[in-house]
């Protein structure tokens, strides 16, 4: 399970970036200040050109000239129509207000920057239509609907020590580590779909790269981050049957034997197969909505607030050039 993923910085790119970032309010001087307009009145050429080629290159492919010295992740290729923060089912392509989302809010802890205070919102969409004219997928599928997003819980008593064992069912330890620190033991054999080395994240870290409120992070377990190793944790992964009849053998090599423990207690409580397959369609929609709400109060336990010297010189930059979703 990865929230969030990339490789630390490298000293290479710091100037580069800084002189790109630099060259931004250029953009946003010629704004309007109002009345926003229609975005087919934008000079979104132009635009483009300013704001996302010098990472993005002229063609979308990421390829700009000094793209390689951000980092070992090159920013996103528009061409492929692969995007990791998306609304919609995996693989599926965004709906224009998941790519407005990232240009607004940038990518935290990538050279993405958040747009929205620089650009006004015919200018985000415009950018949004530009950008698909680089995937031939536009033209031959549509975004799909976003997958829903049940209300969260108002009664989140013992959500994080649930969250701990649904964590610990879902094996999310084998590449988060068993404190969230991107340390487990499939760690260091994680590539991306395009080969590269990737790292899982770490959620000590918080600030998550497609959003850190609840319902950013219950998002992006049911999308999954496409492109990545982090898959999306369908309906009938979640819907795990308890009752004596989930194998847990194999944990117990890998996790101390009080939380092996632990996890014996909760599936004990938790309905098994028969009782899975005789529960309606709301019931399991519940079960699975419950089970993942735990996690995400889990996850978020894990958050170490940190200041800014460790920002700048700990091991919690993750400065990735993989803007663009």
């Amino acid at each position: 399970m990865d929230i969030g993923i990339g490789s630390r910085r490298g000293s290479g790119g710091i100037a580069l970036t800084i002189g790109l970032l630099l060259t931004q309010p250029a953009v946003a001087q010629v704004a309007p200040p109002g009345g926003y307009g229609d975005p087919s009145t934008v000079d979104v050429a132009g635009l483009y050109a300013d704001a996302c080629a010098p990472c993005h290159g002229r063609k979308g492919d990421g390829e700009a000239a000094g793209a390689r010295l951000l980092g070992p992740r090159l920013p996103r290729d528009f061409t492929s129509g692969i995007f990791e923060f998306r609304s919609t089912p995996a693989y599926s392509l965004p709906t224009d207000e998941d790519l407005a989302r990232t240009i607004v809010r940038g990518i935290p802890g990538t050279w993405m920057p958040a747009w929205g205070g620089m650009l006004n919102p015919a200018q985000v969409q415009a950018l949004v239509d530009y950008l698909k004219g680089f995937a031939p997928s536009w033209t031959e599928f549509e975004a799909e609907s976003p997958l829903a997003i049940p209300p969260p819980p108002t009664d989140t008593t013992g959500m994080v020590a649930e969250g701990r064992i649904v964590y610990a069912v879902l094996e999310c330890w084998r590449c988060h580590g068993l404190t969230g620190r991107g340390d487990g033991p499939s760690a260091n054999e994680l590539a991306d779909d395009w080969d590269r080395r990737i790292d899982p994240y770490d959620f000590t870290r918080g600030s998550y790269k497609a959003g850190s409120s609840a319902e950013d992070l219950y998002r992006t377990l049911v999308t999954g981050l496409s492109g990545t190793p982090m898959p999306a944790l369908e309906p009938e992964l979640v819907a795990f049957p308890g009752g004596g009849d989930e194998d847990v053998s194999g944990l117990e090599s890998q996790l101390d034997a009080q939380l092996v423990a632990e996890v014996r207690t909760y599936l004990a409580s938790q309905p098994g197969t028969a009782e899975i397959l005789d529960l309606t369609m709301t019931e399991l929609d519940q079960l699975i909505a419950r089970r993942l709400w735990t996690l995400v109060h889990y996850v978020r336990s894990l958050e170490r607030p940190t200041g800014a010297l460790h920002w700048l010189f700990g091991d919690n930059p993750d400065f990735s050039a993989g803007g663009g979703g």
